[in-house]
């Protein structure tokens, strides 16, 4: 069975025990299993270590040097060779020479006495590598494996627990031989010399040479103490049990970085660095990565910005006065908890039991009876919306920075240092040999090699940025361009999909950075700068297929996944989005720069021309706004006890602006023009905050008193108390927002502008304006019913003028048909004057009746037919009036002043 499938619990695997030969384990048991094979060292190898140990030298008793022997150098070779042999994963031969001590009393001796012997130093050099080198990836995780008891069979659980202890022995030794090299006597008692200084006379030799000059021994020389020192500064602890052995081992390598600025280890990386381009150092680049990795790696920008180079007395006072006063309060606090207990000074002693049978006796004046320790409660995970520490970072963190000790404080200086002198003149060198590997995907990168290089050029941007007031970014545009941000903006597509969310916080707290960086850019004054700025601006947000992952970023948080960090990271690059916006688009508008090229000219006048134009609201509503968002700002909110003030003054500015966004203006009116009580209000997106999460969360604000004390949570109290007042005002007029609080809206756009008017859409605004509409017709046509009316009775009056003329006309007719003996003559039509409609309708109304009255036959005819028309007519006459009956229009289908004429024409006959 192999030690990697011993790492998965897996069902139970017979552990096959074959006969072998007698081995010998560092503890001197017996070892039967094939793991343990690998595991141990074989007899013969251990006396032949044990003899190359014994004979490397002899410590003389009078200055307690070590005096090595005629063959030294070859049994140094001997014991390189056997440490090559070693199993990597399990390493049993470097767990031996650990036990032995042989570094600290043999080999370090043995370079501070043949200091000048350069072969031999070489060769210790070579051995130390070889026993520093870092962790396997397997043994890692073998580490940090939890161990599953009920699941798992006996056998596999007992060979898990020997792969953790073997792994967490090696980081332990690895952490015993930094602590060596820090604690060397030579580093400390005031030698010119240290034993740093030894390993790095090492590399003037080679690091003179140039071009061909520069042979292969001067490469591995090179390489050698570089990695030696790489080995020194990754050795950390694998498993961090106790806040107490994280802060030991912090101490310890913030020594190491002092002793580095000390001993010139941190000159020869800024030689390296300067010259990195040339042909002969290209090859260190990646090491030269690894390198400021681990010195950057447990530093805080904004520590290392705020300490400067000299020595602060006052704060050196402060500190003290901060010592001396915490120990008075924890004096008091002591003083208070005896007097609270009765006879606590003649309780007796008590005896506490501990893990592994130890006991801790106890003073009763020292304990504490009044109230009995609780059980935690478990925490559920899925409820907590961020996962880790939740203050880390102090940019983010409200706690103060802690109190340095004098360590730390050197450490810090020391870097402080460092960083101004690589800035200035080794971050260009340095970054585009790094941009070059990755540009051509170079063979030698290995998988956390990018994160690596996210993470020391967003170290040195916030140092930068937190410490330098300048206008012009120097060479820290040489990781402005646009294949850093398209590194950094897919790297964070691939970490999203392979679920590394730790790399992933690390590519968007770098991404935060470079949007800082490029706002400064845009106000540089160098024109050169504001020229890049332009053209970067151009390809995130401007052209057809931007670069910009900002909406992506934001819909895809999940609560527990990611830590507190990474939304804040998250924040600060949305506000730097819609800043970066504003600003461009308000120095666009103001007109285009002159140039003395003419292609640039017109290159940055169309692009000024497309910022102009590029409306940010829209921007905003379609691809940055939704509830999703309302709800990861209401989490950040909620754990506002934590927050930095500028944390809480990104979540204001966000609330803010949604509060004020408009997406929709009232209809346009004046003097003349009433107030459409169902028209479209001012309408913004305030509604979408009134959601029970955030009130929830601004309730917690409000009732807490100690917000109000602080004087830096003012503006925080002041948003609280407006916005629950702008929601009071809101449900007063609109009772319903109660319920939709509970509730999340999948068109948030829509739900705010049917709450502020009221749920009155659209369509019900069409209904509305169609009755509208139609009452307006019916008045319209009232109006006109009335005005035909008015006109009709004009007409009847000129009308009974004619009716008399008419009368005697029928009565000449009557008289002339009588005396023919035919009976039959046509009516001589006469012309009536006047020009008016009515007059002419109602003269033609009397010619029909006249020749109604004359189409009688005249076998019918007795006498006189009368005028008022009250007898009724014969039965030919009858059907002829039906048919005409027939043939008319009803009444309904005809228009009202049509009808009301014939009304009249038929009133006007019946006068006749």
């Amino acid at each position: 069975m192999s030690s990697v499938d011993v790492l998965k619990p897996g069902p139970t695997n017979d552990v096959t025990k074959s006969k072998s030969k007698r081995v010998i384990t560092p503890a001197g048991k017996l070892a039967l299993s094939s793991l343990d094979r690998r595991m141990t060292v074989a007899k013969d190898i251990v006396d032949e270590l044990l003899l190359v140990c014994g004979v490397i030298g002899t410590t003389t008793s009078a200055e307690d040097e070590l005096v090595p022997v005629t063959d030294c150098l070859n049994w140094l070779q001997d014991l390189q060779r056997a440490l090559r042999r070693d199993e990597d994963m399990f390493r049993p031969i470097s767990l031996l020479i650990g036990k032995w001590k042989v570094v600290e009393q043999k080999l370090l001796p043995l370079v501070m006495t043949c200091r000048y012997d350069t072969p031999m130093v070489l060769t210790v050099v070579k051995i130390l590598v070889i026993l520093t080198k870092p962790l396997a990836e397997n043994t890692k995780r073998a580490g940090r494996l939890v161990i599953d008891s009920k699941k798992t069979s006996r056998d596999i659980v007992q060979q898990q627990v020997k792969l953790r202890d073997n792994a967490v022995e090696q980081a332990d030794l690895l952490l015993q031989y930094k602590r060596i090299i820090c604690h060397h006597p030579s580093h400390h008692e005031g030698q010119a010399n240290g034993l740093l200084s030894i390993f790095v006379s090492l590399l003037a030799e080679p690091l003179s040479k140039t071009g061909a000059s520069r042979t292969d021994t001067d490469h591995l020389t090179i390489e050698l103490v570089l990695h030696l020192f790489r080995n020194l500064l990754a050795a950390e602890p694998l498993l961090s049990t106790s806040p107490e052995l994280h802060r030991k081992n912090n101490q310890i390598h913030q020594t190491l970085v002092t002793l580095f600025g000390k001993e010139m280890v941190l000159e020869i990386i800024l030689v390296l660095g300067q010259e990195l381009e040339l042909r002969e150092n290209a090859q260190y680049n990646l090491l030269m990565m690894e390198l400021l990795h681990h010195l950057f790696k447990s530093q805080d920008p904004i520590a290392v910005a705020s300490c400067k180079s000299n020595e602060d007395p006052v704060r050196k006072k402060n500190v003290t006065s901060t010592l001396l006063s915490q120990r008075m309060k924890d004096e008091q606090s002591h003083r208070r908890r005896i007097a609270g207990n009765r006879h606590g000074h003649f309780g007796g002693t008590w005896v506490q039991e501990q893990q592994g049978g130890k006991r801790q006796y106890i003073g009763a004046s020292k304990a504490n009876f009044s109230k009995r320790p609780s059980a935690p409660k478990r925490k559920n995970k899925r409820a907590e919306p961020f996962v880790g520490a939740t203050a880390s970072r102090l940019i983010y963190s409200r706690r103060a920075q802690p109190v340095d000790g004098p360590g730390t404080h050197c450490a810090h200086k020391t870097l402080y240092t460092f960083c101004q002198r690589f800035v200035k003149d080794c971050y260009g060198p340095v970054m585009k040999s790094l941009k070059n590997e990755f540009r051509r995907d170079s063979a030698r990168l290995e998988d956390e090699d990018k994160v690596v290089f996210f993470r020391i050029v967003w170290f040195l941007n916030q140092w930068w940025r937190s410490s330098e007031k300048r206008t012009c970014l120097g060479q820290l545009v040489f990781t402005m361009d646009v294949f850093s941000f398209t590194l950094v903006l897919n790297a964070t597509d691939h970490f999203y999909q392979h679920k590394q969310y730790d790399r992933l916080a690390q590519a968007v707290a770098l991404y935060s950075e470079l949007l800082h960086m490029l706002y400064l850019m845009q106000s540089s004054t160098d024109e050169t700068e504001g020229i890049m700025a332009l053209g970067l601006m151009d390809r995130l947000f401007y052209t057809n297929e931007p670069l910009d992952r900002l909406p992506r970023l934001l819909s895809r948080w999940t609560p527990a996944t990611t830590t507190r960090e990474y939304v804040c990271d998250l924040a600060e690059v949305c506000h730097m989005s819609l800043k970066l916006l504003d600003a461009h688009a308000g120095l666009c508008q103001k007109g285009v720069d002159t140039y003395d090229n003419k292609t640039v000219y017109d290159r940055v006048a169309k692009i000024k021309t497309i910022a102009a134009e590029f409306d940010v609201n829209a921007y905003f509503c379609k691809k940055i706004v939704s509830n999703h968002l309302v709800w990861m700002y209401t989490q950040l909110l909620g754990q506002y006890k934590a927050n930095a003030p500028l944390v809480q003054h990104r979540i204001i500015a966000m609330f803010m602006r949604l509060s004020k966004t408009e997406i929709a203006l009232p209809e346009p009116h004046d003097a003349e023009t009433p107030i459409n009580p169902l028209g479209t209000r001012r309408a913004t997106l305030e509604p979408m905050l009134f959601t029970l999460p955030l009130i929830l969360v601004i309730e917690e604000i409000l009732n807490d008193a100690n917000i109000h004390a602080d004087k830096n949570n003012i503006v925080l109290a002041s948003f609280a108390t407006n916005l629950m007042y702008n929601f009071w005002n809101a449900t007063q007029d609109n009772p319903l927002l109660y319920a939709e609080s509970l509730f999340r809206h999948a068109a948030p756009h829509r739900f705010c502008e049917l709450a502020t008017n009221f749920y009155v859409s659209d369509e019900l605004r069409m209904l509305a304006e169609r009755e509208l509409l139609l009452e307006e017709q019916r008045k319209s046509m009232e109006i006109e019913e009335i005005g035909n009316e008015e006109e009709d009775e004009a007409e009847l009056d000129f009308g009974d003028s004619e009716v008399g003329a008419g009368r005697e006309q029928a009565k000449q007719s009557v008289q002339h048909r009588e005396s023919r003996e035919t009976g039959k003559n046509d009516i001589n039509e006469e012309s009536l004057d006047g020009d008016n409609y009515a007059s002419e309708t109602t003269i033609g109304k009397v010619k029909e009746g006249a020749h109604y009255l004359s189409s009688e036959p005249h076998e019918k005819q007795t006498g006189e037919y009368p005028l008022d028309g009250t007898e009724a007519a014969d039965g030919d006459s009858k059907n002829k009036l039906s048919k005409r009956e027939y043939n008319a229009p009803s009444d309904n289908e005809m228009q009202p002043g049509k009808r009301r004429r014939l009304e009249l024409g038929e009133d006007k006959l019946s006068l006749e």
